[in-house]
């Protein structure tokens, strides 16, 4: 007597962004994407802080994040979006070129990331995976920040 057994794959929902390149965001990580509106400005942040916004009675800190990842500045336009999401226990919104598309992934298709990418840029990189001939990067969203940095995004 035979038994087929399958193994079971375990499969994550993405979301996807653009930033020159496309890279995804784990859909139970998001809270919400809305379109770019206009900010507070909070004096003496760093350049990637774009100030904040008001969310259902909260102050939500809006973080550039093609300034944090040092990415060639881009005008914001009709695309341009907020992911916010919940980092260390705190909401923050990202804002990002467009999104693009929600993904399946199984665990087995994620790769290491590269090894000549920047150091700084792997800690926040959990993997990548090949979509019709392309690489999406996938974000590690509790990694993207510092300790020090989750300090500064708490005092605001």
């Amino acid at each position: 007597m035979s038994t087929n057994i399958k193994a079971i794959k375990k499969t994550n929902q993405y979301m996807t962004f653009n930033l020159e390149e496309i890279y995804g965001i784990e859909l139970k990580k998001i809270k919400e994407i809305i379109r770019y509106q206009d900010l507070t400005k909070v004096p003496e942040t760093p350049e990637f802080i774009l100030g904040v916004l008001g969310l259902r009675g909260t102050a939500v800190p809006i973080i550039c994040l093609r300034t944090l990842l040092k990415l060639d500045k881009k005008d914001i336009n009709e695309y341009s979006v907020i992911i916010v999401m919940e980092v260390s226990g705190r909401l923050i919104g990202l804002l990002v070129d467009s999104v693009s598309d929600m993904i399946s992934i199984e665990d087995d298709e994620i790769k290491e990331p590269l090894s000549f990418s920047n150091k700084n840029s792997r800690k926040f990189i959990n993997g990548m995976v090949e979509k019709d001939n392309k690489f999406t990067m996938l974000f590690a969203v509790d990694k993207l920040f510092s300790s020090d940095e989750i300090d500064l995004l708490d005092g605001i």
